[in-house]
């Protein structure tokens, strides 16, 4: 089996999971103000750290999706760019701005930096495509 194939089924496997934690809809264990918390931004989280996985598997065959910087940047560009259109009353992704939104496009698309980097670089022996030594942006 090949690295990429090996990627590509952890990353289909946690999108699965993350799938799941909103069909089963897991957050129905919290009350009150935590309850709230959670549908108002589990999403905001959830969607970007799965969009950057989804990058992921494209690195193989597209190389300037590599470093994990772009990855980080143009998901978080695209879903901050929904997120303005709403403030200017286009409906993309949702249809009610608010800029808390924004701070979790960042958490979501910051954990999966570090779940990527420190985790699944660190711990999976087919995660990392390019070459040791030749990604500026290895270090985080």
């Amino acid at each position: 089996m090949s690295n990429l194939t090996r990627k590509t089924i952890v990353i289909v496997l946690l999108e699965l999971g993350l799938a799941c934690i909103s069909i089963f809809r897991f957050g129905q264990v919290f009350n009150g103000d935590l309850y709230e918390l959670y549908y108002g931004y589990f999403g905001d989280v959830q969607i970007p750290f799965a969009a950057y996985f989804l990058l992921s598997i494209n690195e193989e065959s597209i190389s300037f999706l590599r470093p994990w910087l772009v990855k980080f940047g143009i998901v978080f560009l695209v879903m901050t760019t929904s997120e303005m259109a709403q403030f200017f009353g286009v409906e993309l992704f949702g249809v009610t701005f608010d800029p808390y939104d924004i701070l979790a496009y960042g958490l979501g698309v910051t954990l999966a930096v570090l779940v990527d980097v420190k985790i699944f670089a660190r711990y999976l022996s087919f995660w990392n495509v390019s070459e040791p030594g030749l990604s500026e942006f290895e270090e985080l």
